[in-house]
């Protein structure tokens, strides 16, 4: 458990942070009583991004070169700013096209978890496939702890897994459905992946929302103007 204010671990017994004195019934999140589910959030993504297509078709263009050109480096800090743009789609606002610069704002947490997570991910792979996979499926939301929570790199890592394994069987699901999007758009000639990246990012921020809550500060820079 985090602290919703400072990002600081504290025991879920806490009645306030240890390192800020913030009280954290005062500023606990409440993640969906009855989530979506999978279906839900993979259909959540897809009215997010075709309610404003062109903009997330540009930005899933932009991820798909910055994968290929410099990964990590620009990839990373491409995938934060994606991730902020379908959050706020995501919540009614507008994402744009300038929504990807917000990444590069968070340019070492965005480096250092594409790093992490893809050896994570990779390493576990090539012990056998189905740990990689369980990684794939634990390691989805840290780009959105930063971004909501202000977590480090790490502690965003952290606690993608700990959360994500308590939802197990729906996310795993999650999973499944998100590489049948992928796999989608990779059959349509490759064009269709700049639709298919936007909604994955789109889909997961509503499985965040549902499985972590969102904090009513994050929500208050969500209306803000682009790229804040």
């Amino acid at each position: 458990m985090f602290c919703d204010r400072c990002g600081t671990a504290v025991p879920a017994s806490a009645a306030q942070c240890l390192r800020c004195g913030a009280p954290l019934a005062a500023v606990a999140l409440v993640p969906a009583q009855t989530p979506r589910g999978a279906g839900g959030w993979i259909g959540a993504g897809w009215n997010a991004v075709t309610g404003n297509f062109v903009p997330f078709a540009v930005m899933g263009l932009f991820y798909l070169l910055a994968s290929s050109a410099v990964p990590f480096l620009l990839q990373g800090p491409v995938a934060m700013g994606l991730q902020w743009a379908a959050l706020k789609q995501v919540c009614g606002k507008r994402g744009d096209v300038n929504d990807l610069a917000y990444g590069f704002n968070l340019f070492p947490p965005a480096v250092l978890i594409c790093l992490v997570t893809t050896v994570i991910i990779g390493a576990a792979s090539i012990l056998l496939i189905i740990p990689g996979i369980l990684a794939a499926v634990f390691l989805q939301f840290p780009y959105l702890l930063v971004l909501d929570r202000n977590l480090d790199f790490w502690g965003a890592i952290k606690e993608s897994f700990n959360v994500s394994q308590k939802h197990f069987g729906s996310l795993f699901g999650f999973f499944l459905l998100q590489l049948c999007v992928i796999i989608g758009g990779a059959l349509l000639c490759g064009i269709g992946l700049v639709a298919a990246i936007p909604v994955v990012f789109a889909a997961t921020a509503a499985a965040y929302i549902d499985l972590f809550g969102l904090r009513e500060e994050t929500r208050a820079r969500l209306s803000g103007a682009p790229g804040q």
